[in-house]
């Protein structure tokens, strides 16, 4: 509890003291901070600083800290945080599939989760509870699949196929397996490899 105030207070300070900073010297103290992985409370702070003066930035630094604060909640075991701070980078920069990777990975996280809330209700014989976690598990399957298709198509690699077509599999979707190429075809012509921030 102590340890929470502590951190706590730490952010609220650092966050008063970035609102009376020049906005070009935060974004630097956050690029600086944002190498160091001891430095993620830090980077935390001086990130969620900058967002709250978001209108003093350009689209593309937006992005760019909101996808190395997903990144930090994600390597710090908060992936719902992650997943709202990589969508938000997303939606300032679309085809970057490397936020694409990573909502994948966390999603197919929850994906897992719900099929084995499925298998359990199957063993139990309990139609109706298999009838509803296979909803919620398909819902989260099509949430999943298309930050798949986006990193398979700008960054092909065989696991990420594999995965790919096991989640069309387990929602008996062949219809879309089956047209899965010219998908992956379409979503390769605008791959973003770098999130510049200029």
């Amino acid at each position: 509890m102590k340890k929470t105030l502590l951190l706590c207070s730490f952010l609220l300070f650092s966050i008063t003291m970035a609102n009376a900073q020049d906005i070009k010297d935060l974004y630097l103290d956050y690029l600086t901070s944002r190498s160091e992985e001891s430095e993620n409370n830090k980077t935390i702070s001086t990130a969620l600083a900058l967002l709250n003066r978001s209108a003093e930035l350009n689209d593309k630094q937006v992005a760019n800290i909101n996808f190395h604060l997903a990144r930090i909640y994600e390597v710090t075991g908060l992936p719902e945080k992650a997943i709202a701070h990589y969508e938000a980078s997303l939606q300032l920069e679309p085809d970057y599939y490397v936020t694409h990777n990573a909502l994948a990975f966390l999603h197919l996280k929850k994906c897992d989760s719900l099929g084995q809330a499925v298998t359990a209700s199957a063993k139990a014989k309990n139609v109706t509870l298999n009838e509803t976690t296979y909803k919620a598990y398909k819902i989260q399957v099509e949430k999943t699949i298309p930050f798949f298709e986006k990193a398979q198509a700008c960054d092909p690699d065989e696991r990420g196929l594999n995965i790919l077509q096991g989640l069309y599999k387990s929602i008996r979707n062949t219809a879309a397996l089956a047209t899965l190429p010219e998908r992956l075809t379409t979503l390769s012509k605008n791959c973003v490899t770098l999130l510049d921030d200029e």
